[in-house]
């Protein structure tokens, strides 16, 4: 086969391969050891979430364990453990397809009547974007894995001995400030990864994802996906990436299927029907997402490291 001729066919190599090397950097980095910065756990794959996070070299004040004698060497197989011991999460959503019904319910489900934000339902939620962010290509693969290993630190959060402090943002924001457990410049590596840093990446990012879903809802027919989902990314996620993620990114939008596409293939409604629910789902992801910003912009969490 011939070298590309067309500006559009060079233009599509170029990004394929920046698309490439931020993956591979991006898988490289994920297997560091260690607690980064802004509360992610490197280390931890997304597709096997832990429910403990691994000491590695010393020991973890922050997880009351101290080395036996012995630890270490080969053991013979342990005795199962006692009851309400963390096991590994469950999966948040079964092998099925995205299923935009399925979201608005999850998201509608995680505001309680009191105003409290459940996390166990917000992480389902989050649960059916994956599978969005999947559905949309390849390209959002690194957006979709930085979710995903977001989503393991606060399931391992609520499934260890402090599970109780998890079950809403509200509990969540008070724990961890009354144990000295946020860190507004830096958090100790003696620590465990912050849930109030973790939780607010993701937040950022159901920003991005709520605009682009109303600017889909109320779009044209002749209106283009890719213009709309990169206009919500710039004005949600993008200040706070760097330069290599934001050109990515942009790039990944342009391989958005068109506005029919989107409707039929990955929402699987007709286009008359499908405005008024996609707008429905995105006032469910609103009022979720205003009351989180209430919460964190109370305790002056909003720009966390």
């Amino acid at each position: 086969m011939g070298a590309p001729s067309h500006p559009s066919q060079l233009l599509l190599l170029l990004g394929v391969f920046l698309l490439v090397l931020l993956l591979h950097l991006s898988s490289w980095s994920l297997r560091q050891p260690g607690v980064g910065r802004g509360g992610e756990l490197r280390g931890v794959q997304s597709a096997q979430p832990a429910a403990r996070l691994p000491c590695t070299l010393a020991p973890c004040a922050w997880e009351g364990h101290r080395p036996k004698e012995g630890e270490g060497e080969e053991q013979p197989s342990p005795a199962p453990a006692p009851a309400g011991t963390p096991t590994a999460p469950l999966p948040l959503w079964g092998e099925e397809d995205f299923d935009i019904r399925q979201l608005q319910r999850a998201f509608s489900a995680s505001l309680s009547p009191q105003g409290e934000i459940l996390l166990g339902e917000y992480l389902h939620g989050w649960g059916q974007l994956l599978k969005l962010t999947d559905a949309l290509g390849p390209a959002f693969g690194l957006i979709s894995r930085e979710a995903q290993s977001k989503i393991s630190i606060m399931q391992w959060h609520q499934q260890g001995p402090q599970g109780p402090h998890y079950r809403t943002v509200q509990s969540m924001v008070d724990f961890e400030l009354t144990s000295g457990l946020v860190g507004f410049r830096s958090l100790p590596a003696r620590l465990p990864p912050s849930g109030c840093r973790t939780l607010l990446r993701l937040h950022r990012t159901l920003k991005w994802l709520e605009l682009f879903l109303r600017r889909l809802g109320a779009s044209r027919e002749d209106e283009s996906p890719s213009r709309m989902c990169a206009e919500a990314y710039r004005l949600a996620l993008a200040p706070y990436h760097s330069w290599w993620v934001r050109q990515g990114a942009a790039l990944a939008f342009l391989a958005l299927p068109s506005r029919r596409e989107l409707y039929h293939t990955i929402l699987r409604v007709e286009q008359l029907a499908a405005g008024a629910l996609v707008l429905t789902t995105v006032e469910s992801l609103g009022r979720v997402y205003n009351v989180t910003q209430e919460v964190y912009s109370a305790h002056g969490m909003l720009d966390l490291p």
